[in-house]
């Protein structure tokens, strides 16, 4: 347990009359950090044990099933169960989570996995109905105080920020595990980097205006269920982000950066990064974001040898991208589809992407806002929208077509089917 004993030394604060400085808060790289050395050496004992202590004042719903992946690994089904129960008590609202323990071995009667088996129908049928989406933006509209705070006082604004995730809304804490990562980073973007740009956007920011977005984002959402009846609607929380996403997706739900909805004329720009200057959106932009956090709500792909390759990372980003489009029935049009017209452009990026197809190396196809100059960044959303675009165009059974870019087994038979077959083959060839 040397992992947790150096975590723990690094990462709590003394106070001893401060129950908020009592309580643990995990450094997430950190920690993920140890996740990747006890994972590599098939120490999943190790890493479950480890990951509910550094859960154990957070208590995070995500965290949580981390830890439950790694006792599967490690031959636990019970603990397995008993920490899916506990991320249900937190908020865990995918009602497919056992999908995704492929090698849970209890038998059916077994009373805490019958338990379980109902919990999971009652999320179901909570789920399975539109009317279960809502906005939720209690954790926006709880930040300011915190925020007023914290720049009031900088010497105690980490205070203020574990305060706002330890006394926040729950959704916080599973946000902080896939987003936040540290006290230190909330700390060196809110207050340290750019206080200006969410002074600004506490006055710009209007529920009002969000919620007015529902009847839109709702039309869209049913439209959807027609067309995929597996369809489930959990719930969207807006938080306060750390200008580094507009939106993503846990087993509790959707996260929407409401940070990165604030573009007017009046935005104070010095503070931030360039790409952080194009990539804030207008207010108008949020249910095309919605919806696409919401496909990825859907996925559950069963490819276990090409899970972590860039053909997985490019076609579960762009599939959400063509499933807004087919539910919103507007068409799709940005600068990386404008880019990828010049056929001299089209011709070097299929190229590139035949190269790196069964690689596990994104950099050139996702997640690289500001850290690529030969190419718009992110173009992996636009490759993988194409491809599974033509892919549904190419089958007669539609609904189908849909079931299968959400849950497909072999993620090579869509490439295979749609017109873009000829990048399996050349350097990437692919024998399945």
């Amino acid at each position: 347990m040397a992992g947790l004993a150096l975590l723990a030394a690094g990462c709590r604060e003394s106070a001893a009359d401060d129950p908020l400085a009592r309580s643990y808060l995990p450094d997430i790289n950190q920690l993920f950090e140890a996740y990747y050395t006890l994972d590599s050496l098939g120490q999943h004992q190790e890493l479950g044990e480890l990951l509910v202590a550094e859960n154990r004042d957070l208590k995070s719903s995500e965290l949580y099933l981390i830890a439950a992946w790694a006792f599967e690994s490690a031959g636990r089904p019970d603990s397995v169960v008993s920490l899916i129960h506990q991320a249900i008590d937190r908020g865990m609202a995918n009602p497919n989570i056992l999908d995704k323990f492929a090698e849970l071995r209890l038998p059916e009667s077994d009373p805490s996995l019958q338990r379980l088996r109902y919990r999971l129908d009652s999320i179901a049928a909570a789920v399975g109905h539109v009317s279960n989406f809502s906005m939720e933006l209690g954790s926006m509209e709880a930040f300011w105080p915190y925020f007023e705070r914290a720049m009031a006082d900088t010497t105690a604004a980490r205070r203020e920020l574990r305060a706002f995730i330890l006394e926040g809304p729950r959704e916080l804490r599973d946000f902080y595990t896939v987003r936040y990562g540290s006290i230190d980073q909330m700390y060196g973007q809110m207050v340290n980097g750019a206080p200006d740009y969410y002074r600004y956007l506490r006055q710009q920011f209007r529920p009002d205006s969000i919620l007015s977005l529902r009847a839109k984002t709702t039309r869209w959402m049913e439209r959807f269920q027609s067309l995929y009846p597996q369809a489930v609607f959990p719930k969207v929380f807006v938080v306060p982000g750390i200008l580094n996403t507009g939106g993503t997706a846990t087993e509790m739900g959707l996260f929407v950066g409401g940070d990165m909805y604030g573009r007017s004329d009046g935005m104070p720009t010095d503070q931030l990064t360039d790409w952080q200057r194009g990539a804030i959106m207008n207010f108008g932009d949020l249910p095309a974001l919605t919806l696409h956090e919401l496909m990825h709500f859907q996925q559950n792909y069963r490819d276990t040898l090409l899970g972590e390759s860039v053909l997985a990372g490019v076609i579960s980003e762009g599939v959400c991208d063509f499933l807004v489009e087919l539910s919103s029935g507007e068409p799709l049009a940005n600068e990386n589809l404008q880019f990828l017209e010049d056929p001299e452009n089209h011709y070097r990026i299929f190229a590139d992407l035949r190269e790196d197809l069964l690689g596990s190396d994104n950099s050139r196809w996702l997640y690289n806002g500001g850290s690529i100059d030969d190419r718009p960044h992110d173009l992996g959303y636009t490759v993988g929208y194409l491809i599974c675009k033509s892919y549904y165009n190419n089958q007669t059974d539609k609904r189908q077509a849909i079931y299968e870019l959400l849950n497909a087994s072999d993620l090579v038979s869509i490439v295979r089917q749609s017109d873009y077959a000829y990048i399996l083959a050349g350097p990437a060839g692919v024998s399945r």
